[in-house]
C-alpha cells in the first residue's frame, strides 16, 4: 500500500472510531481491515480538479485531524469529472476520485471510499443509492439535505447517509472537498430524486 494511502486510511478509521455516531464507529473496523497489498489508481487531473482543487487544499483547516493525510490524498488522486446522471439530470460541477474499491474482495464487508470535490456555487440534486454512505468534510461549506434533515455542513462534519436515503448540497463560495466511504450494497442503483425509477449506474 502507498504510504500516502495507509496515512489517509488510518486517518479516517481514526476519526470515524472516535466519533460521537455509532454509524462511523462501526465502519472504522472495516477501514483497518483494508489488505496493506491495495494500490490506489495513479493520480490525475480533469476539469473540475484543475479548476478549484487547489482552494479547496489550502482551506482544510490545519486543527483537523485528517487536515494532513486529506491534503496528500487529494494531491495524489486519480480525479475524473463525474458523469452520473449527466446531462439528463445533473450537468456536471464535481469531480470524486476512488482510492479503494472492492475488487478483488476482501474481509467480511468491503468497502470503496475516496474524495468529492465540488465546485463553488454548484447544487447536486436530491439523489440516493443502495450503498450506505458516509462523509467526513475536509473543506468548503455546503448547505446539506438528508431526506428532510437540513444543515450547514463544514470542515469536520460527519454526515451519514443510510442506504436509499435522499441527499443534496449546495456549495457556497468555496469548493467542497471531502472524503468519503461507502459500504453495503456497493453495486446497486443510484437513482435522481426527479427521476427514482431511473437508474443512473456509473460510467
Amino acid at each position: 500500500m502507498s504510504e500516502y494511502l495507509k496515512t489517509f486510511l488510518s486517518a479516517l478509521a481514526q476519526v470515524s472510531r472516535l466519533s460521537e455516531k455509532e454509524a462511523f464507529r462501526s465502519l472504522a473496523s472495516l477501514i483497518e481491515a483494508v489488505p496493506n497489498d491495495r494500490r490506489p489508481p495513479p493520480s490525475s487531473q480533469c476539469a473540475t480538479s484543475n479548476v478549484c482543487l487547489e482552494d479547496a487544499v489550502r482551506a482544510i483547516p490545519p486543527h483537523l485531524d485528517l487536515a494532513g493525510a486529506g491534503e496528500a490524498a487529494a494531491r495524489l488522486s486519480p480525479w475524473a469529472e463525474a458523469s452520473r446522471g449527466i446531462p439528463e439530470f445533473f450537468a456536471g460541477g464535481y469531480a470524486y476520485s476512488i482510492l479503494v474499491d472492492e475488487n478483488p474482495p476482501s474481509g467480511s464487508e468491503p468497502i470503496r471510499a475516496g474524495l468529492l470535490l465540488q465546485q463553488p456555487e454548484i447544487a447536486y440534486p436530491g439523489h440516493a443509492h443502495d450503498a450506505e454512505e458516509f462523509y467526513f468534510i475536509l473543506s468548503g461549506e455546503a448547505h446539506w439535505r438528508v431526506d428532510n434533515d437540513e444543515f450547514s455542513a463544514l470542515p469536520g462534519a460527519l454526515i451519514h447517509h443510510p442506504p436509499a436515503a435522499i441527499h443534496a448540497m449546495r456549495t457556497k463560495a468555496q469548493p467542497l472537498l471531502a472524503a468519503w466511504v461507502w459500504r453495503g450494497d456497493l453495486t446497486g442503483r443510484f437513482w435522481y430524486e426527479s427521476a427514482p425509477d431511473v437508474d443512473c449506474p456509473r460510467s
